[in-house]
């Protein structure tokens, strides 16, 4: 047996000559796979980063729309139930969903469903807990619609635009009133099944060419099918709505007692006394002009011409 100190030193001369070359592939095998590692593991921790990052906006997102169902809630009737959309798989194209609410909460066949951006649909079945609907992009969607002002009636429909891309048209409105782009299309109220006043969606342009009474345009939808997520169900009309026009409620049309603050507002700072009876503290009533007496006999036609004196003074 060769003392310790002869062993090393022999194992320290073979590894530098006969040795030396399966040392040396076998530290290149090490670099390598150290140089092909870590771009892996750069790779990993990426995807990593980029799974939390599209979780951490995707619950971003969905508190921001809890948040803005809740305000909408607020502002709408009591008769409003909340519930959530769940895409069936294979019907989702079709605009065919599951609610996650039925008969127990109130839910009745024929409700209009709403969200925070507008019109999304309506229910078609009811069942005990759940119930399914159809949004706007369903062929058997149709809805009484107007602009927002009231001025122009139509009927909207859906369509598909150049692309594919799932849109609505508003048709049968007067050949002899054209809308603008960028007008705001709401429900009307007419049918008895969409209350007055939900948004539907934005005039983009004229469809086709007018025919001899009617002109038909394309809208772009207020709610687009990504954000039909938490929605509200209309329950029993009965129960608060009662002919209300909901367009104030999503802000596209001021209330009227607003208005009349704001103009006697911008009077007032302008140097513009108030009208009488506005309501206004410190304007002062004022009895109103008397009437001109009622004309007895014939009406005149004209000016009547008074006689003039005789020059002879006769």
């Amino acid at each position: 047996m060769l003392p310790g100190a002869y062993k090393e030193a022999i194992a320290s001369v073979i590894r530098s000559t006969l040795l030396r070359p399966v040392i040396a592939l076998q530290q290149g095998s090490v670099e390598r796979a150290a140089r092909f590692d870590d771009p892996m593991r750069l790779r990993a921790e990426r995807d990593s980063l980029a799974a939390y990052l599209v979780g951490h906006a995707s619950l971003s997102t969905e508190n921001r729309l809890l948040r803005d169902m809740l305000g909408l809630r607020e502002r709408l009737p009591p008769s409003f139930i909340p519930a959530e959309i769940i895409r069936i798989p294979g019907r989702g194209a079709e605009g065919f969903f599951q609610l996650t609410a039925g008969t127990m909460q109130g839910v009745r066949a024929g409700a209009p469903i709403v969200s925070v951006g507008g019109l999304v649909g309506r229910v078609t079945i009811v069942d005990e807990n759940v119930s399914f609907g159809i949004d706007w992009m369903n062929s058997d969607f149709r809805a009484a619609a107007m602009t927002v002002d009231g001025e122009v009636y139509g009927i909207v429909e859906p369509r598909r635009g150049p692309n594919g891309e799932p849109l609505l048209a508003l048709t049968g409105t007067p050949r002899h009133v054209e809308i603008t782009d960028g007008t705001v299309i709401v429900t009307s109220g007419h049918g008895g099944i969409y209350p007055r006043g939900v948004p539907i969606g934005v005039i983009r342009t004229g469809e086709g060419e007018a025919t001899d009474w009617q002109r038909s345009y394309v809208i772009h939808p207020m709610v687009a099918p990504g954000e039909m997520a938490y929605v509200l169900v209309l329950g029993d009309p009965q129960a608060g709505l009662g002919g209300q026009d909901l367009a104030e409620t999503w802000g596209i049309r001021p209330a009227p007692d607003r208005v009349a603050a704001d103009t006697t507002a911008a009077g007032a700072s302008a140097g513009i006394p108030a009208l009488p009876g506005s309501g206004a503290a410190g304007a002062p009533a004022t009895a109103p002009a008397a009437s001109p007496p009622a004309q007895t006999g014939p009406r005149l036609l004209g000016t009547p011409v008074s006689p003039q004196p005789d020059p002879d003074g006769r």
